[in-house]
């Protein structure tokens, strides 16, 4: 009851807020901005049907850039209820995203096999996330709401993304504010825990209000509600854990004259979780600790959502920040700077190390009280040509400061009440200080043939400082470092739709500073190179299908490495390393767009063999070199699809449908067999109704149909021995019912 009531006061809010200046409005209501800014204004001077991106910084047609490239429209997002950046896995073949806490730096994941999964304070993604063409660095957000569209870019990007590029970006445009009309929307998903086969409950609220201000000024402002019951629960209260997040956004703009174009956005979010939100329970145990599980109420196996717990825990963080961009059309060239500032921080307890969570038990493990927080600065310069002219040039300077800090934290492991065990992560605080200078130049040798070339000159400064219990300075550690990155290629117009290309790159991903809990004393990671290679086509079928195919090859030096296992004292200790001679190579290919009028697809195929070197030890002692890297599927099939038919001359109804499948995950960096997750299939899709003018919409839907238990995270010997094995599942790993509603104004 206490959530239904939650979900009626945001929804009714959310309505208020609309309804208010709907009422005012002599004028009939507008379609919602979702195609505003600069994409909006270039497809407008183009074909109608095109997909504009700006994967190059720029706006281009999707067909005309020489990147393999995969395309989330605002539909699709929507249709497949992409909510979360964890979401965006199901979007694109190659990019994975796994949504264990603390794991995911970044929150960018790998693609075509390569991420940086570390529980490292001192570690950047090898996939960045950039949204507004502001990277988040560490400081990214988690919900998406209110989204133009997504460009999943694959390989190194440094030369126009900068640092923590090595393995791809995540690229990821808002809506604009609209000049021209006012508007709003109210969007709801909403399911419950034990309705329809529900495993879980899920309430998501979206509201939205475009206000123009003048016949050159708008201000559009978005929000969103995300609720959640599970997928948790505790078997001695019988009570699903909470994860509560609210986000909100504004965005001005403003074009003060025809040359300048003035955004300024702005966000926040806040989250709470409690009794430690999504972790570990038990799937496999031996006889004594599945009967003392079992006492509580708790059955080990596959799928297992219970866990014990006679404490309150509960997590708090915050993420907000702002940028300002201002663009300059001095002709025959744009001048753009783009200053942003964001804070993340997370504050109350976590069980990054709890795996019983109740004093009851005979063994307990838990953390104490966490302070963390990150403030990120970036400012960045552009210069960027008219397009259409012999050479296409962006050449720029980027400087970011990334500030982290961290208090002690402690790890205590007892037995029957006694403590057995303890250990430190010092509290510390790490900056990590970049300057970049950058350029790329396309050159049109013919009207067909076209050479590429970039490079990008980066300068990293890391240094940590840890502190002992008074507050003191306690051990310092430095490290400096400066490389090049690069471009180099050629693409050719083989047809008037279809182009092809070939590129080599060579990206930089900056160093870290790993911090052991174990006592040992901080240590350097070196900077991750890869040089990659890729052959493409791109072509349009049917006039509005977009096809993207590509074979590559990368091999990366220093591939930054985690390895985790279980210490004597029952607590998981990961080391940070570098492993020469990780390589990926494989194919993909991409169908994105519209097949015919009403109905859409998206779906794509993913070969990446992306292995260890030969000889390479795991964890458990044995050689695992030349087989698959941990967290990364070698197949995996994406499928996104909705068509459209009139029902009655003002109402049309549709049936979507989308599907994953993925080969066998391993999770563990060893040859055990016990800690991957088998061939698996997960499909969901809707079936609604809609009037014919898009204003008002109504479905159920499903996701996760069949109910299948893929973990975020496994972990073997977790306490001790071989046959106890944890995981962690998200609300990916089961299944959810529910329905949705839709109205704008």
């Amino acid at each position: 009851m206490k959530t239904i009531r939650k979900v009626a006061l945001l929804s009714g809010i959310a309505l208020g807020a609309v309804a208010t200046p709907v009422l005012a409005q002599d004028a009939p209501a507008s379609a919602p901005a979702s195609q505003a800014g600069e994409a909006g204004a270039a497809q407008g001077n183009d074909d109608a049907n095109a997909i504009i991106v700006t994967a190059q910084r720029r706006a281009e047609k999707v067909t005309e850039v020489p990147i393999s490239i995969t395309v989330a429209s605002a539909a699709q997002l929507e249709r497949q209820q992409v909510n979360t950046v964890n979401d965006l896995a199901r979007i694109a073949p190659s990019l994975e995203i796994q949504a264990a806490p603390g794991q995911n730096t970044g929150g960018g994941g790998s693609i075509r096999g390569i991420g940086t999964m570390t529980f490292s304070p001192g570690a950047v993604a090898a996939v960045g996330v950039v949204v507004d063409q502001v990277s988040q660095g560490n400081a990214n957000i988690s919900d998406l709401f209110d989204i133009s569209r997504v460009e999943v870019l694959k390989g190194p990007q440094g030369t126009l993304f900068g640092l923590t590029t090595s393995a791809g970006v995540i690229n990821i445009t808002t809506n604009a504010p609209d000049f021209n009309a006012f508007s709003a929307r109210v969007r709801t998903q909403l399911s419950g825990a034990g309705t329809a086969g529900s495993k879980f409950g899920n309430q998501v609220v979206q509201g939205l209000v475009n206000v123009p201000l003048a016949d050159n000024a708008a201000l559009r402002v978005s929000g969103v509600a995300n609720l959640r019951q599970g997928v948790n629960r505790n078997a001695l209260t019988g009570k699903l854990n909470d994860n509560d997040r609210y986000s909100l956004r504004g965005r001005f703009l403003w074009e003060p004259t025809d040359r300048v174009t003035v955004n300024v956005i702005g966000d926040y979010a806040h989250s709470r979780a409690s009794d430690g939100g999504d972790f570990f329970t038990f799937v496999a145990a031996d006889d004594t600790i599945t009967e003392e599980l079992a006492s509580c109420g708790v059955t080990v196996g596959e799928g297992n959502q219970k866990y014990c717990m006679d404490d309150s825990f509960s997590s708090t963080s915050k993420n907000y920040g702002g940028s300002l961009q201002v663009d300059y059309e001095a002709d025959p060239f744009t001048l753009t700077s783009i200053t942003s500032l964001r804070r993340s921080g997370e504050t109350g307890y976590s069980n990054s190390s709890d795996v019983f969570r109740a004093d009851t038990l005979p063994i307990n493990v838990r953390n104490d009280a966490i302070d963390r927080h990150i403030d990120l600065f970036t400012q960045e310069f552009r210069i960027s040509s008219a397009s259409g002219g012999v050479i296409d040039y962006t050449a720029g300077a980027f400087y970011s400061s990334q500030k982290q800090t961290r208090d002690l934290e402690e790890v205590t492991v007892r037995y029957y009440g006694y403590t057995v065990a303890q250990s430190d992560t010092p509290a510390l605080t790490i900056n990590d200080e970049s300057l970049a200078f950058f350029g790329q130049l396309t050159g049109h040798v013919t009207d067909a043939f076209r050479l590429i070339g970039g490079v990008r000159y980066t300068t990293d400064r890391l240094s940590l400082e840890t502190y002992d219990t008074t507050g003191a300075t306690d051990g310092q550690v430095h490290y400096n470092a400066a490389e090049w990155s690069w471009r180099l290629g050629a693409q050719y117009d083989i047809a008037l739709d279809t182009m092809a290309y070939t590129t080599v790159s060579r990206g930089f991903k900056g160093g870290q500073i790993a911090v052991p809990s174990d006592g040992r004393d901080p240590y350097v990671v070196l900077p991750e190179i890869p040089t990659s290679y890729e052959v493409g086509l791109k072509t349009t079928l049917f006039g509005g299908l977009v096809a993207d195919a590509s074979l590559f090859y990368m091999k990366i030096d220093n591939f930054q490495a985690q390895s985790c296992t279980i210490n004597s004292s029952s607590v998981i200790s990961c080391d940070q390393k570098n492993v020469n001679g990780v390589k990926t190579r494989g194919a993909e290919i991409n169908f994105f767009g519209n097949v015919t009028e009403g109905l859409s697809l998206s779906t794509g195929f993913i070969y990446a063999k992306a292995t260890y070197p030969s000889n390479y030890t795991g964890t458990d002692g044995v050689d695992i070199g030349g087989t698959q890297l941990a967290y990364s599927p070698r197949y995996k099939f994406t499928l996104s699809g909705e068509y459209e038919h009139p029902v009655t001359q003002s109402l049309n109804g549709f049936l979507s449908a989308d599907a994953v499948w993925k080969s066998r995950i391993r999770y563990e960096e060893n040859s055990l067999s016990s800690t991957t997750f088998r061939p698996h299939w997960m499909v969901g899709g809707q079936l609604g109704l809609r009037t014919a003018d898009d204003r008002y919409s109504v479905a159920v839907f499903v996701r996760n149909l069949f109910d299948v238990h893929e973990p975020s995270l496994m972990q073997s010997s977790f306490p001790s021995g071989d046959a106890n094995i944890g995981a962690i599942y998200g609300p990916q790993s089961y299944r959810n019912v529910g329905i949705t509603l839709d109205a704008r104004f």
